[in-house]
């Protein structure tokens, strides 16, 4: 059974895009809370908009490859219209690759009209040849041109579904029959019967071949979608786990350390108590809530600042050095984000751990990035016989490499601890 809120099951979509074609791309663009499975439709659509360009290519190679296997088998006799047409549909359809490309794509409100132009332009094409074509070699003739047709009813096919097409291969039958009188031949012609039967083989095989598009293409982006459902939601755990560790964990283990003087004034120590619940609450309440952050006016180093006041709520002194730093803005929102919570949790470190109020910050360019190093001269601990805890695996350095960075811990017992985090600018 699909998760709840997952996308549509892959048969259900194959079915549905055989029937009808790629998903029309929807006005609005579907909200990240709404039906997932509108968001892979979505998806899928864009992506649909560009698949045209297969039928496309395959006319500018299949008319070349016919006209030259038709000049081998032939010579000269019927030459100027067969090349006539090649290099008609070789220029028109290469001027229709370019402008799907430079337009985004065949969008929706625009496919009906232009799918149907294409048709009637294939069956003019067809019409033309086989009319000025000679008798002895017009059913070569119209094998080339009909190539253009059977690019249309692969696109047909992608665009409205099956039905559509199997329509346009029924069609056919008696288009290929007027054909051959329009070449003032009789349709019990050996040759015209035996290319027409060739004709509608090659039509059935574009249709088979587009239906496997159309399942390649939803069933992949189905699968993508899918993909990043997972991926967002096991983004959204790890983010509520370094929000309960990082402020709700933090805060219970503050009051629960006894303090000299708790017993004597209860009633001072119970309204601080209650003080530091609601400002909890309060920021637990804005972490949950808030949209993602777009961008910043204020300096990297002002954040630092921000960060290091809020430590001193704490007891931390934090010395913060930047004189050498240029802050001009280099970093993105989400480094700048995750870089800043990172130098948090490393400060909360030093003020559990290290047996020091006192730390030195610095903020410096290097290595194509922005580093920040936290170095306190505490009592220090020996790496190799204490493995990270939560705060270092997860706060810190898996926090930096989600943005592309990394962080490490270096220190020694009785000789401080140095915290490096590292992000590209």
């Amino acid at each position: 059974m699909p998760e709840a809120g997952s996308a549509a099951p892959p048969r259900a979509l194959v079915r549905t895009l055989l029937r009808s074609g790629t998903p029309a791309e929807p006005a609005e663009p579907p909200s990240g809370d709404g039906d997932l499975t509108a968001v892979g439709d979505a998806t899928l659509a864009r992506a649909a908009r560009y698949w045209v360009v297969v039928p496309l290519a395959y006319r500018i190679a299949a008319f070349v490859k016919v006209f030259i296997g038709f000049t081998a088998a032939n010579g000269g006799l019927g030459l100027g219209p067969v090349l006539a047409a090649t290099v008609f549909a070789v220029a028109a359809n290469t001027a229709a690759v370019a402008w799907v490309l430079r337009s985004g794509g065949l969008r929706a409100r625009v496919t009906g009209r232009a799918l149907a132009l294409d048709l009637a332009v294939g069956v003019a094409l067809n019409f033309a040849v086989a009319a000025t074509a000679p008798a002895a070699v017009q059913p070569f003739a119209v094998d080339v041109s009909w190539t253009w047709l059977v690019g249309a009813v692969a696109m047909w096919a992608g665009t409205s579904g099956l039905p559509s097409a199997l329509w346009l291969l029924a069609g056919a039958v008696p288009l290929r029959a007027a054909l051959t009188l329009a070449g003032g031949l009789p349709l019990t012609d050996q040759l015209a019967v035996t290319r027409s039967i060739g004709c509608m083989v090659a039509l059935a095989v574009a249709i088979v071949l587009a239906a496997g598009i159309l399942i390649l293409l939803g069933a992949g982006t189905r699968f993508a979608v899918d993909i990043g459902i997972r991926r967002g939601r096991e983004a959204e755990r790890r983010r509520t786990r370094r929000i309960m560790h990082d402020n709700v964990l933090q805060t219970l283990e503050a009051l629960a350390i006894s303090a000299p003087g708790d017993d004597a004034d209860a009633v001072t120590r119970l309204a601080e108590v209650r003080s530091v619940a609601k400002a909890e609450a309060a920021e637990l309440r804005r972490r949950i809530t808030e949209p993602v952050p777009t961008g910043s006016t204020r300096g990297f180093a002002v954040d630092l600042a921000g960060v290091a006041t809020e430590m001193a709520r704490d007891g931390l002194r934090t010395q913060l050095v930047a004189a050498d730093f240029a802050d001009d803005h280099k970093l993105s929102q989400d480094r700048r984000t995750a870089m800043c919570d990172a130098v948090r949790e490393a400060l909360r470190n030093t003020v559990k751990h290290s047996g020091t109020n006192q730390v030195v910050l610095r903020v410096e360019e290097r290595d194509g990035g922005i580093a920040v190093v936290a170095r306190d001269q505490g009592q220090g601990f020996d790496v190799r016989e204490r493995p990270p805890g939560f705060g270092i695996s997860q706060s810190i350095v898996a926090r930096l490499a989600e943005v592309g960075g990394h962080g490490t811990v270096d220190s020694q017992p009785g000789r401080g601890t140095r915290v490096t985090m590292w992000v590209p600018s």
